[in-house]
């Protein structure tokens, strides 16, 4: 999706969500590849190995996760996969996820995994990869604030990932910044005659055309109304507020 496709005449809120249903559906196809090149490489492994796999195993994954941050170019922040509890040998928890540098190329990212650690990163409790792993579906979480990585305010997106059988391995996902967001989709949200606010179940704001609220701000109820527009398959609203001289 770039910002010089033809937008659809004329342009409705209805119009508006499919274009941001249609980059999320952008997204999660590179995690289905991601996910895809587990599944794969996990059925293999299990297949000639004695024991369960160790980290060092996963290092074939680095090629496809790579290829997808380059062909997302500055959408992700950073992708890969996050590993369920106890599968491999030599780690309890793993992420194999990979951030594109700039000036070094591609850099694996390290959290402290050790959960006697103060700085303990206990992903298993987080909905991007709760969600997944219990209700077997993709989910988008944020907009958050990503201390671990780029201390940007991003939404990380992820898929369930399973073994060819079914067992869960892990969740497939990628970051992308707020920016990286509006970026794409504020040409489209310009056009329309109205400010809208693109913001998630809980109202908390993912980008918009009303300077008022922000990105990571919260909306409240009465701001919010019926005339809003679920996005396909996610958990966000499309919110128009009224004219662009109004308030």
């Amino acid at each position: 999706m770039k910002e010089t496709d033809s937008f659809p005449a004329p342009v409705t809120v209805e119009s508006l969500a499919s274009a941001v249903a249609r980059l999320a559906d952008e997204i999660y196809l590179s995690l289905a590849t991601i996910g895809t090149a587990l599944t794969t490489l996990w059925d293999g492994l299990t297949e000639k190995l004695v024991s369960a796999p160790r980290s060092t195993d996963l290092a074939p994954l680095r090629e496809t996760i790579v290829g997808e941050l380059e062909r997302r170019g500055n959408l992700f922040d950073g992708a890969g996969v996050v590993l369920a509890d106890g599968l491999l040998v030599d780690q309890p928890r793993h992420l194999e996820w990979w951030l594109l540098d700039v000036q070094r190329g591609p850099r694996r990212l390290m959290l402290e995994l050790n959960p006697q650690s103060e700085y303990f990163y206990d992903y298993t409790g987080m909905d991007w990869f709760v969600i997944p792993r219990d209700q077997g579906k993709r989910w988008v979480d944020g907009p958050h604030r990503d201390y671990a990585c780029t201390n940007r305010c991003v939404c990380t997106f992820a898929i369930p990932v399973t073994t060819t059988s079914g067992a869960f391995l892990g969740i497939a996902g990628a970051d992308v910044s707020a920016a990286s967001i509006e970026e794409v989709l504020l040409p489209r949200f310009q056009v329309f005659g109205q400010r809208l606010v693109l913001v998630n179940s809980e109202g908390c704001v993912i980008m918009g055309t009303d300077s008022e609220f922000t990105t990571g701000s919260k909306m409240s109820r009465t701001d919010r109304s019926a005339a809003a527009v679920p996005i396909e398959a996610m958990p966000w609203l499309l919110q128009p507020l009224g004219s662009m001289g109004s308030h």
